[in-house]
């Protein structure tokens, strides 16, 4: 290589980078232990609320704040920015139970949401990083605030260190772009049919591909010249988007496989239906034969009553009915069994006449006959 040469690719390189280089490390943290004591946000217009919570309140934790989370609580937080401003948002946090966490632009107007910005956390005792790309549609134009929501089955206590909006630098831009095709759609009753495209800042990816893949099959058609080197590229093409495809299959058995085949009986849980499988066999066990139907109460997927009438068959579910004496709640910490009372009660109201539990699965899901 020349001189010339080297001085060329050099300056070329520096111009390719140059950008990254002058953006790297620019964050804003907007929610720590810090931010909220301080003067400046007491004074300001803009604070954190939290929403669909019986607590309102944020506790000194370590170093840390703790959210006592009913087990669907909102952070909300009136900041206006657009993915021009940042590309990432991190949460250094952790909870004692399994946790949903979602972020929703927009979250008291349009309150949109999508799968990308979702994540699935495991319970610990110790902080855990988790981020969200900003490069999305959503945050395109200037969003008027967020939502954070964090959803357990269960109540649980959250410890939120920092929640900080990070403008990445020109090559974890580009890396982002691999992390989103590869990031594999979530399992959905909805979708189960249907082959989820991948994505690549929240839009179908082919958005990218077309143009190269419409450009090559020009060239294998109407060139004799480029004809073999359009046709190898196309090749290569459909071997990528071949094994993003079977790395989809891949995630999702294996998924099911360390969930749902290999634990013991008792932990069993498949996608979105958790343990519902295991509990609807404990129903069946734990039911008299005599009942004909039962008053379901449950949390979480809507297919559940369906599923159950499936599973429970031939009794009839009645979907939050009160029909009959038998009433069979799953994960439904709003319902409880008032002992002095010797009926069930839905938050202060009454929900059943007298009668006796028969059986709990767990905390939140047991079995109520009415005498």
């Amino acid at each position: 290589m020349t001189k010339k040469s080297f001085i060329f690719f050099s300056l070329l390189t520096l111009l390719f980078l140059l950008p990254g280089i002058c953006l790297a490390g620019q964050e804003k943290i907007i929610f720590s232990y810090d931010v909220l004591s301080s003067v400046e946000y007491q004074k300001s217009a803009s604070q954190w609320q939290i929403t669909q919570n019986s607590d309102s309140g944020l506790y000194k934790k370590d170093d840390g704040m703790m959210l006592k989370n009913d087990g669907g609580a909102y952070l909300i937080y009136p900041f206006v920015f657009s993915y021009h401003d940042y590309d990432q948002l991190k949460i250094i946090f952790y909870s004692d139970q399994p946790a949903t966490i979602l972020l929703v632009p927009d979250v008291t107007t349009i309150g949109s949401n999508s799968f990308e910005l979702r994540k699935k956390v495991s319970a610990q005792e110790s902080y855990q990083t988790i981020d969200f790309s900003l490069r999305h549609p959503f945050f395109k134009n200037k969003v008027q605030d967020i939502g954070l929501n964090f959803y357990t089955v269960l109540p649980s206590n959250l410890v939120i260190k920092e929640i900080v909006l990070v403008k990445l630098d020109f090559s974890e831009v580009i890396l982002q772009v691999f992390k989103d095709y590869f990031l594999v759609a979530p399992y959905s009753a909805f979708t189960v049919n249907l082959f989820p495209t991948p994505r690549i800042f929240g839009h179908d990816a082919l958005i990218y591909f077309l143009p190269l893949i419409l450009l090559l099959a020009w060239l294998f058609f109407k060139s004799c010249r480029f004809r073999k080197i359009a046709g190898i590229i196309l090749l290569l093409i459909w071997i990528l988007i071949d094994c993003r495809m079977s790395y989809e299959f891949f995630v999702q058995g294996f998924d099911d496989y360390r969930n749902f085949v290999t634990p013991p009986q008792a932990e069993k849980k498949l996608r979105t239906y958790d343990d519902f499988y295991q509990f609807a066999g404990w129903l069946k066990d734990n039911l008299s034969k005599e009942y004909s139907e039962i008053n379901f109460y449950g949390s979480g997927s809507v297919h559940l009553p369906r599923l159950l009438q499936y599973l429970a068959y031939p009794m009839l579910i009645n979907n939050e009915e009160n029909i009959g004496p038998v009433y069979v709640t799953y994960n439904r910490h709003d319902i409880v069994y008032n002992e002095a009372e010797k009926r069930l009660y839905q938050g202060d109201k009454p929900l059943s006449e007298v009668g006796e539990l028969i059986a709990n699965y767990n905390k939140d899901s047991f079995i109520f006959v009415e005498k």
